[in-house]
């Protein structure tokens, strides 16, 4: 403890965290890591967050429904993960090797404010190249996030003599908390924006491309209509054939501009509020050396998959890119739109936020009390009953209540396992790095999947498909904790020594 009473740093760290800090004069001044920079650093990055996901959540909620001429809109979110399964195994190191951890951060949203943007016009020729933007920057910019939180989670719990997977655990709680409010913000945006489209009373305008767009909705006074199904029936093919209704330009300009502000806003923070931080071996790397690197670290993420572990963990990250997409995609068009109009969406979602932020803040810390195996069997019995509640329910539009029911219990469950299947890859890898892209490739996977059976299966499929990947996913899971708690109970007086080689190791980034 210094005389300020800032906790120095351990001395086993003093060499791995030159840039947690502003700039110091080591010879003038000790290394140390004052708590309070910490925070900051963490609180930066969950601000930025949920600005830039407030936009693009709140923009992605609506592609299923905003742009689904031609399928747009789903095509679009398909070609984003399709991407970021590539640059997941390819930039992440690259990226963060030539530029630190905060460039890369900024480089990655410069996507997301292309693919916002590309929505002012919304034609294949502008929103696939913008999806192949976020697709390459989403990999570098999540893995930067994973593990910047991770480093920092492990050099506050190292400050506070506790265990490492305590941090980061903790820290990932915090984030989540904060990022899944985006959820909130953005929905709301959208259902006050869109609040004045009516079904019925809007006006009939010239179209010119981008002077309107369509957005296919179903009228409440058809829903007993023989061929025409809301919910578990609901496909996407016989929707198109309702009625439409437009959307003025000045909606759709007035929603697209404000999430562009938060974009950009987010963007400025983090260029000038978050600390640096980069590898210790970086800036002595050449250019050659680091895409060196940057090809074996893809390599590294293939070969993480000789683990049993993460053979193991595929399911689970599947899963959480199956069951985003689902309550992003399936649920927001055949259960909301299809039954009381699009301007519900927002509303109804916004439910789902806030059931997600607690959720994330609440499981980031319950973990810690009860174990992470307990969490996550909480939400798979959540999610069972809901699938299985789907499957059988009819909605109807008197019921709009029993959708912010649902939407709000799917959000209780999703906070749980983004906060959980993140910080297993967190603390049972030492190789971090390769951990995260294995997490970003796979739950991209399962982005892509989704998206591509999306509009063409009715959504009944859909929640046969999710009942047995969340099925392998669970079984998948429970062998991990059986092996965990092997490992430990052989070398029990081993563990200490490892956790303090686990922060060295995810300090310096294994690059």
């Amino acid at each position: 403890m210094t005389d300020t009473g800032v906790p120095a740093i351990a001395e086993h760290l003093e060499d791995a965290i030159p840039d947690i800090t502003k700039e110091i004069d080591t010879e003038t001044a000790p290394v140390v890591v004052k708590k309070w920079r910490i925070w900051k650093n963490l609180f930066v990055i969950c601000i930025a967050w949920t600005l830039q996901f407030t936009a693009f959540n709140g923009i992605s909620n609506l592609q299923s429904s905003l742009n689904a001429k031609g399928n747009v809109g789903m095509n679009s979110m398909a070609i984003i993960y399709a991407f970021l399964i590539f640059s997941s195994a390819l930039l992440p190191n690259l990226m963060m090797s030539i530029f630190g951890m905060k460039w890369t951060i900024v480089i990655g949203q410069f996507g997301y404010l292309a693919f916002i943007a590309a929505n002012l016009k919304p034609v294949p020729a502008l929103m696939y190249p913008a999806s192949v933007l976020v697709g390459l920057g989403g990999a570098v910019l999540w893995t930067s996030e994973g593990a910047y939180v991770t480093q920092i989670g492990m050099l506050h719990a190292e400050s506070k003599g506790k265990k490492p997977e305590t941090g980061v655990t903790q820290f990932f709680g915090i984030f989540f908390a904060c990022f899944q409010t985006s959820q909130i913000w953005g929905n709301l945006i959208s259902y006050l924006v869109l609040q004045p489209t009516s079904k019925s009373t809007v006006k009939n305008e010239v179209s010119t491309g981008s002077v309107v767009q369509r957005i296919f909705i179903k009228n409440v006074t058809n829903l007993t209509r023989k061929d025409y199904q809301c919910g578990a029936g609901f496909t996407e093919k016989e929707f198109h054939s309702d009625r439409s209704a437009p959307v003025s330009k000045n909606l759709a300009f007035t929603l697209c501009y404000i999430y562009i502000g938060l974009a950009i806003a987010s963007i400025i923070l983090i260029a000038l509020l978050l600390d640096q931080r980069r590898s210790k071996t970086d800036s002595k790397s050449s250019i050659k050396a680091q895409l060196k690197n940057s090809l074996h670290h893809v390599a590294s993420t293939f070969k993480h998959l000789r683990h049993l572990n993460q053979i193991l963990l595929i399911p689970f990250t599947l899963w959480s890119g199956l069951e985003q997409t689902y309550i992003g995609a399936q649920f927001t068009k055949g259960f909301i739109t299809c039954t009381v109009g699009i301007k519900y969406v927002g509303l109804v979602m916004i439910v789902y936020g806030v059931c997600n932020a607690l959720s994330s803040f609440s499981f980031g810390h319950i973990a810690k009390h009860i174990g992470r195996i307990y969490c996550l069997m909480f939400a798979a019995l959540i999610d069972y009953a809901l699938i299985i509640t789907m499957l059988l329910w009819v909605p109807r539009e008197n019921q709009l209540w029993v959708l912010f029911i649902l939407a709000g219990l799917w959000g209780v469950a999703d906070g749980c396992w983004q906060t959980q299947i993140a910080a297993t890859y967190g603390t049972i890898f030492t190789d971090n790095e390769s951990a995260f892209s294995n997490f970003r490739l796979w739950e991209s996977l399962g982005y892509v999947i989704a998206y591509v059976y999306t509009p063409r299966i009715r959504i009944r499929y859909a929640h046969i498909i999710l009942l047995c990947v969340l099925t392998l996913s669970m079984i998948c899971y429970a062998i991990i904790e059986i092996r965990e708690k092997r490992k430990k109970k052989k070398a029990p007086e081993e563990e200490p020594s490892k956790s303090k080689d686990d922060i060295e190791s995810t300090i310096a980034t294994a690059l």
